[in-house]
């Protein structure tokens, strides 16, 4: 499977297995909360308690409880603990996907914690930066925050610290493939829970050490943790995680052959699944189930389970768990010989598959921004550091300026008695100002010096970009022979004749597969041209003629859909423009309106002009955009909520292509749209 999805899947057991919000403990906080004045001590510990208890299923509460315990914490004037609110901030942040304010905020619990001299609060803000950094993949970061905690929580003799950073380590090590470490690792963190008898930490710990073993294929292993995973759940009743439990002892089940014990188990976690509506871990449950009646030669019940699955990742946008349905319903539909289902759910996996790679290069980026933003703003800590020090050294000198002009003052009454002292005086001021000014030079060099590392590291990150653009391009062409070698294959195909209809119909499909490829390619080759700052080329034409012209070009693909595009506004314009730039405009502004058009709607194109600009305008029916897709409408690989609705592929790069365009035209899109209620995109040019 995917290295992506391994990681990601893996990281969301890890954090997920620990966490079961507790209601009834919840609800106890709040009451004594209410119990005790603002100016009680205890207060602050209670709202951090609250804070630390909605982490999980509420990160805003988290935020709100925080945010009140830190002011009353200040308000208190506390010698320790401070940070503690903001460690669960920086958490409840990282939640929500806040990645530079978590980080952000765990900076502030450093600096406060550090000033408090608060070991436990700097060795958990450590633990919780090297979890950021492990969740952006940047383990070397991680490792070094995660050992930094961990020796803080042995000099403290702090278990339950250790134990999370234990269990923080073997994730790493996981990760990384040392499984010998990670067990290791997750057996000291299970230990450490035992002796602490924290039964839900212990149900967790167990849950860890079996999925590890299932993931090293040692099964009789997995099943005695899993079973000792579900021996603590039943003590504590905690019945969704029972039930996530029993999924996974189902799975090492039906890998040792034991198909009917497999099978009871599962039914059994996943009646509690649908009772409770847990949709996070449903389709796994549904996909178990699956691939056990598929073992049992049962085709049909485990094609209705796999549906299910299927059915509950697409809600869930759960890509993992589509994919490994489509798997496993092609894999079905070769066991049953039918030869269409199979095509089409192996073209549905590959999709997938392929969706995944690009899932993976978008991580890539996201990583390296988010690497990028955090190199800046240590960076910034720097300046602002190197500034505190270097306007900590005017005020001293002024300070010192104050002395000297006090001394003076007063050695002028007394000048012929004092005047061997006031000589001894000047000198030694003379010698603190040499120093302070030249603690300030050296501040200055290294302001330069960090800027220099500043400019060649932009340097780096523009070479790698350009690298990247480059590997682009050369791939993207060697790719466009093959597949119009392809294209040109099946064109003779059918001109050739005697097909079968199935034939006819693997033929029309490697087509359209080709299709999509060359015009993935195409816009590939069209963003790199346009990063590439091509002038335009402005000629005269006519836009009556050029729009008619259109009409007629999308005519059927339009028919094809019953979709009835006409003009409803046209004017005899000659305008001066590039008319290579326009023409890619109003294609991908068409091709828009038609791909995500229902049948039987309208799409209506117009045009005119005014005293400053003409305009084009493209309006549909279709499913609009949300607010939140109106904030990524013109970002390349963006997919946006609305899909295609007859299948066509969409790449993410239509949108992206007509903003480059039209702003190098220095021209403006406006957008008018409501979800659900179709768009109506005009794009203005200045005369």
């Amino acid at each position: 499977m995917n290295k992506t999805l391994i990681f990601l899947s893996s990281l969301l057991f890890y954090w997920t297995s620990s966490f079961s919000q507790n209601i009834q403990l919840i609800d106890s906080l709040r009451l004594r909360v209410k119990s005790y004045t603002a100016e009680d001590q205890k207060k602050f510990e209670l709202l951090n308690d609250l804070a630390w208890e909605h982490r999980w299923a509420n990160p805003d509460s988290t935020i709100y409880y925080s945010q009140k315990a830190l002011a009353l914490g200040k308000k208190l004037n506390l010698s320790k603990g401070l940070a503690k609110p903001l460690n669960f901030m920086g958490v409840a942040y990282n939640y929500k996907g806040n990645r530079i304010t978590a980080f952000e905020t765990y900076d502030e619990a450093l600096r406060v914690s550090a000033a408090q001299k608060d070991s436990s609060q700097i060795a958990h803000t450590n633990n919780n930066l090297g979890r950021l950094f492990f969740e952006q993949g940047l383990l070397s970061r991680s490792y070094e925050h995660f050992i930094r905690a961990l020796s803080l929580f042995e000099a403290i003799d702090d278990l339950s610290g250790l134990a999370y950073t234990y269990q923080s380590l073997a994730a790493l090590y996981k990760l990384q493939h040392d499984y010998v470490k990670a067990e290791s690792n997750y057996l000291k963190a299970y230990n450490i829970r035992l002796s602490l008898n924290n039964t839900r930490d212990i149900m967790s710990a167990l849950g860890q050490l079996g999925r590890l073993s299932q993931e090293t294929n040692d099964h009789d292993k997995a099943l005695r943790y899993l079973h000792l995973a579900d021996s603590a759940g039943h003590v504590i009743n905690d019945e969704v995680n029972l039930a996530d439990i029993k999924t996974y002892i189902s799975q090492s089940y039906l890998r040792k052959g034991l198909l009917e014990e497999a099978e009871s188990i599962c039914k059994e976690g996943l009646e509690v699944i649908l009772k409770k509506n847990v949709v996070r871990i449903l389709p796994q449950a549904y996909l178990t189930m699956g691939q056990i009646m598929y073992t049992k030669n049962d085709l049909s019940e485990s094609k209705r389970y796999l549906n299910m699955a299927l059915d509950m990742a697409a809600k869930s946008n759960d890509l993992s768990s589509k994919m490994e349905a489509y798997y496993w319903l092609w894999k079905l539909s070769e066991k049953k010989h039918d030869k269409t289902g199979s095509l089409s759910h192996q073209n549905q996996y590959l999709i997938l598959k392929d969706s995944i790679k690009d899932l993976d290069l978008t991580r890539q980026v996201e990583r390296l921004q988010f690497e990028i933003e955090i190199q800046r703003k240590e960076q910034e800590n720097q300046l602002l550091k190197a500034n505190e020090e270097k306007n900590g050294a005017i005020i001293q000198q002024q300070k010192l300026q104050n002395i000297v002009l006090i001394v003076i003052i007063g050695f002028v009454s007394i000048l012929g008695l004092v005047q061997w002292r006031n000589g001894k005086k000047r000198r030694e001021i003379n010698e603190r100002l040499a120093q302070q000014n030249q603690f300030i030079a050296n501040q200055r060099e290294e302001i330069v010096e960090q800027n220099e590392k500043l400019s060649r590291r932009n340097q780096e990150l523009s070479d790698i970009n350009h690298e990247k653009d480059t590997i682009m391009s050369i791939v993207a062409h060697d790719l466009k022979s093959p597949l119009n070698r392809i294209k040109g294959i099946a064109d003779l195909m059918e001109l050739e004749g005697h097909l079968t209809e199935d034939n006819k119909v693997y033929v029309q499909m490697t087509k359209n597969a080709t299709q999509s490829g060359l015009d993935l390619i195409k816009d590939l080759l069209d963003v790199h041209m346009l990063e590439e700052n091509a002038e335009p080329n402005y000629s005269v034409f006519d836009v009556s003629r050029f729009l008619l012209d259109k009409i007629d070009a999308f005519g059927p693909s339009a028919e094809s859909k019953n979709i009835h595009l006409h003009i409803t506004r046209i004017e005899n314009e000659e305008v001066n423009i590039d008319a290579d730039y326009l023409n890619r405009i109003v294609d991908n502004l068409i091709s828009n309106a038609i791909k995500f058009s229902k049948r039987n709607s309208s799409i209506e194109v117009s045009a005119g002009r005014s005293s400053s600009h003409f305009w084009i305008s493209v309006k549909d029916h279709g499913p609009g955009f949300s607010e939140q897709d109106k904030v990524h409408l013109f970002q390349k690989f963006k997919k946006l909520s609305a899909r295609p609705t007859a299948g066509e592929t969409s790449n993410g790069l239509g949108l992206a292509i007509v903003k480059t365009l039209v702003d190098r035209l220095k021209g403006k899109i406006d957008l008018t749209s409501e979800e659900g209620k179709g768009s109506e995109f005009v794009v203005k040019f200045p005369i």
